[in-house]
């Protein structure tokens, strides 16, 4: 679980800091949109990395440990959520 949530700390200081250059080189939208976006994107690429991991091809030739799917879909239902906070928070 700790690393569950340690996952989940570095999508959002990721999808933050992504969110905030994006603002900064686009400009054309706010921080708080600019990071909602960002989080919206790390919880979908969370429900590709899904797919991924339930491959046993790649689990074999990687030597990755097996990862239950509904931890991908919490991250993903967590990040999503975060992301609508901060947009709301932001309006």
């Amino acid at each position: 679980m700790l690393r569950f949530l340690a996952c989940i700390l570095v999508a959002s200081v990721l999808a933050t800091l992504g969110g905030a250059l994006f603002e900064v080189i686009h400009g054309d939208t706010t921080v708080t949109r600019s990071v909602a976006y960002a989080f919206w994107i790390a919880a979908a690429v969370a429900l590709v990395l899904m797919a991924g991991a339930g491959s046993k091809r790649l689990a074999r030739r990687f030597d990755l440990p097996f990862i239950e799917s509904w931890l991908f879909v919490a991250a993903a239902v967590s990040l999503t959520a975060i992301g609508v906070v901060v947009d709301v928070l932001g309006s």
